[in-house]
């Protein structure tokens, strides 16, 4: 379980640990703070009790072979990834129905009502990942900023915080789990990285976002709210981190010197570095016309369909690694790149998602 501050590092060495211990040929799960359908994690997601799944499908009776293919059926509750719903389903289950059924999303739930939910998706996972015990997960976010962020933005007291994180570390235990946390002595230096990193204006988009919870009520407006919010964030992970019960280390990352960061992860997990094959992927435009998108390869390095420049590094011959991402793309000769590895809330991430040279 990795965490830390926005903008220390997370998904950057998750993307490092998940490559160095495959190449020890270690079966390896990694579960990006964005994943979908998230296995322990809330985005865009339903979460209906029996009784009120069952109400849903007396509305909407056609729907039940379409809901059975998307829904998680837990002990109490029912999970449905209202994405794939939205991307892959919408002409036949109707607008009518998904609005039903976003009724249900967990982002909406009280506290107390949430906390059910979430402590019984812990505990699904937790036993899902115990049928195989050779299997590692990486978790990036899900311990700490997920649970924080939703306990301080409703005005949680520490103690309500740090009795539902005791409850989690009490159902992964069993998995025998490691916590890593990265941190900058200077809670202000991580925020003025963040900030020149995605700008003033992201911090106020969070602002924006978020300025209805209770948190905000009675604070400065707009980016310096926030900056408090993580501020407050720090303080309270650092506390949670000092009384988590479970193996732990952590990376104090003011000096930037990652090479050695990376050099502490692989003695604190008993690993040693592996490089990466010498091969080079074929290079030009592939496009995927449903989405209206396209991956530019060049050399090792890609520029995504928003954009942005991602460097690739070879896990074989014709599988690679994108950058800070849980995604392969796999050369099928040098005319297809088929998406796998784990897909997240971009739509070109999606499982066998294909980009076709043009």
């Amino acid at each position: 379980m990795l965490e830390g501050l926005p903008g220390t590092g997370k998904s950057t060495n998750s993307y490092f640990l998940s490559m160095q211990l495959e190449r020890e040929e270690k079966t390896v799960k990694w579960i990006h703070e964005v994943a979908r359908p998230h296995p322990v994690l809330f985005f865009n997601e339903a979460s209906l009790t029996k009784k009120e799944y069952d109400s849903i499908l007396k509305e909407y009776p056609n729907s039940e072979p379409i809901l059975n293919k998307v829904a998680v059926f837990r002990k109490n509750t029912i999970g449905i990834d209202l994405l794939e719903l939205e991307w892959n389903y919408l002409n036949d289950i109707g607008t009518s129905f998904l609005q039903a059924l976003q009724e249900y999303d967990v982002m909406t739930f009280s506290l107390d009502k949430y906390e059910n939910v979430a402590l019984e998706k812990w505990a699904y996972f937790a036993e899902k990942a115990l049928e195989n015990e050779t299997e590692v997960y990486i978790l990036d976010s899900s311990i700490f900023q997920y649970q924080i962020f939703t306990f301080l933005l409703k005005n949680a007291s520490f103690k309500e915080i740090e009795q539902f994180f005791r409850k989690l570390i009490k159902i992964v235990k069993p998995l025998n789990p490691c916590l890593v946390y990265f941190y900058r002595e200077d809670t202000q230096e991580t925020i003025n990285f963040l900030e020149n990193l995605r700008g003033k204006q992201f911090m106020e988009w969070i602002w924006e976002r978020d300025k209805d919870q209770p948190y905000y009520i009675n604070k400065p407006r707009e980016a310096e709210s926030h900056k408090q919010f993580l501020i407050d964030y720090a303080n309270i992970a650092k506390q949670l981190f000092d009384k988590a019960d479970c193996r732990k280390t952590s990376v104090e990352i003011t000096s930037q010197d990652w090479k050695t960061y990376e050099n502490e992860l692989l003695s604190f997990f008993g690993a040693k570095f592996k490089s990466h094959p010498n091969v080079l992927p074929p290079n030009g435009i592939f496009r995927n016309e449903r989405l209206n998108q396209s991956i530019e390869v060049n050399g090792r390095s890609i520029k995504d369909p928003y954009g942005k420049m991602r460097t690739i590094i070879p896990k074989s011959n014709c599988d690679f690694y994108v950058e800070c991402l849980p995604v392969i793309l796999h050369f099928d000769g040098t005319d297809k790149i088929v998406i796998s590895g784990e897909q997240i809330c971009d739509q070109w991430t999606t499982f066998g998602t294909q980009f076709v040279r043009v």
